[in-house]
C-alpha cells in the first residue's frame, strides 16, 4: 500500500493527485505554492489509486485504457515511502 495525496489549487480551483515522493512533492510546489491537502488515501495498485481519487471526487467508476496493465506497488516502493514520511515536511 502507498499514501496518495489529493491537493487542491484554490486559484485555479483544479486538483492533483499523486502519490507521496519527494519527485511528487516538487511538482506540487512548482504547480502551485498555495495548493491545500484536501484528502489523503492508501491504495496498493496504480487502477486502485485511479478508482479511490474517481471515488473522492464523485466521478463514478474509473475504466482502464484499453492496453493498459495494472501494476501492484512492491515493498520497495512501500518501504521508501514511510522512510521519506518519516523526514517529509510540507509546511
Amino acid at each position: 500500500m502507498l499514501r496518495f495525496e489529493i491537493w487542491k489549487d484554490p486559484a485555479s480551483d483544479s486538483h492533483q493527485m499523486s502519490r507521496v515522493t519527494p519527485d511528487g512533492d516538487s511538482l506540487r510546489q512548482a504547480i502551485s505554492h498555495a495548493a491545500v491537502l484536501v484528502h489523503t488515501f492508501d491504495a496498493s495498485s496504480d487502477f486502485d489509486a485511479f478508482q479511490k481519487n474517481h471515488d473522492w471526487h464523485g466521478y463514478g467508476t474509473w475504466n482502464a485504457p484499453a492496453g493498459l496493465t495494472e501494476r501492484a506497488f512492491t515493498e520497495a516502493e512501500a518501504i521508501a515511502q514511510r522512510e521519506y514520511l518519516a523526514v517529509r515536511n510540507i509546511d
